[in-house]
């Protein structure tokens, strides 16, 4: 439970916030994890390479009246054109085999360089891939992990996860304490381009879970499209975080007790939530309006959950300066302001309060 000065700083800094707007800070680094096997690109790039090669003696084979060794005065074999091609495709050129007319040339220009191009980068490409890019990404995500400790993890950057991270950003998390899982490359760049890490890969892989150290995290947001899917990324983050509290978002009722046996700690139905605003929405004008604007950090009402500050102690719930107290929590027994009568606060207690988000602090 946070002290009194710390609830006084934190709510001095929601008061700042409003006067001025959240902006995303530069970039973070974005992790990223292949979505095929290594083993299958590097087939495909050895195919793509044989493919070529197999090509350039195509038509060297069909040209090869316009090639000349200096070796020997015998006409071109087969082997000797193997060997051309791949010394030519490997820039070797020991210079034994030259073409010697207009179209050999022509053709080793605008034909054989390119290929011998194309080759040169896929070789690149691919040392970049598996042993350079690995290295820099394993550095900093080793230099990350460091720094991680009470940190946010957001598995699933959708409609609902992306909200929830902007929100977070706004009520004053800082991005570095925030990561983000996803399988869509366009996801976490939306991510990272709001500061915070970002780890390309399905959110049920335990390895990914183990990199963003789920068991040092203060929470895990659990965004996914489906609920059984949610479910079992429950189940893995549980087994993995014992201590970790685990918020997820479901669609279906139906499947809340089997998230609570999987070890959510938090359930968010968005659907019944959206269908009971939009019954309200019907019989009034001004609730969806207010709980939308309550909810949201930068609304002109907010809904806190704090620690009673000194100048509360000894007030009654329902004559709070400057706040609406709905739910008071002591020592794990709730007292809520529709139940129960008005009580009186006391040291340690948290309240659950309605406020302006634009009154006067006068301690700023």
């Amino acid at each position: 439970m946070a002290s009194p000065s710390a609830q006084r700083r934190s709510l001095r800094s929601r008061l700042r916030r409003a006067r001025n707007p959240w902006q995303a800070p530069r970039a973070r680094t974005l992790f990223t994890r292949p979505a095929t096997s290594p083993r299958r690109t590097l087939l495909f790039r050895i195919g793509a390479v044989v493919l070529l090669c197999t090509l350039a003696f195509l038509v060297l084979y069909l040209d090869r009246d316009g090639l000349r060794d200096s070796t020997k005065s015998t006409p071109m074999t087969v082997a000797d054109l193997v060997y051309f091609t791949m010394v030519t495709v490997a820039t070797v050129g020991y210079g034994d085999i030259v073409p010697v007319t207009a179209r050999a040339r022509l053709i080793d220009a605008f034909f054989i360089v390119p290929i011998r191009i194309v080759i040169w980068f896929i070789f690149l490409g691919t040392a970049y891939q598996f042993v350079i890019q690995r290295v820099v990404e394993e550095f900093r995500m080793k230099r990350l992990q460091k720094q991680l400790s009470d940190h946010i993890v957001v598995c699933g950057y959708g409609l609902s996860g992306s909200i929830a991270v902007r929100e977070l950003l706004e009520s004053g998390v800082d991005p570095a304490t925030l990561i983000v899982i996803d399988s869509q490359q366009q996801a976490i760049e939306a991510a990272t381009s709001l500061g915070v890490a970002g780890l390309l890969g399905d959110p049920a892989h335990e390895d990914l879970l183990q990199q963003a150290q789920v068991r040092e995290a203060k929470a895990v947001i659990i965004s996914v499209t489906d609920d059984p899917t949610a479910i079992l990324l429950t189940l893995s983050v549980r087994s993995i975080a014992p201590d970790t509290k685990i918020v997820v978002r479901i669609q279906e009722n139906l499947y809340q007790r089997q998230l609570r046996q999987a070890g959510a700690d938090v359930i968010v139905s968005s659907t019944k939530i959206g269908a009971l605003l939009l019954a309200d929405a019907v019989h009034s004008r001004y609730i969806v309006p207010f709980v939308n604007d309550m909810l949201s950090t930068r609304g002109r009402a907010t809904l806190l959950e704090r620690e009673a500050m000194p100048q509360e102690v000894g007030c009654m719930t329902n004559v709070v300066p400057g706040a609406i107290v709905v739910g008071l929590d002591r020592c794990g027994k709730i007292f809520s302001f529709y139940e129960d009568p008005p009580c009186r606060i006391e040291a340690g207690d948290t309240l659950v309060v309605i406020q302006s988000a634009r009154i006067p602090d006068p301690d700023i």
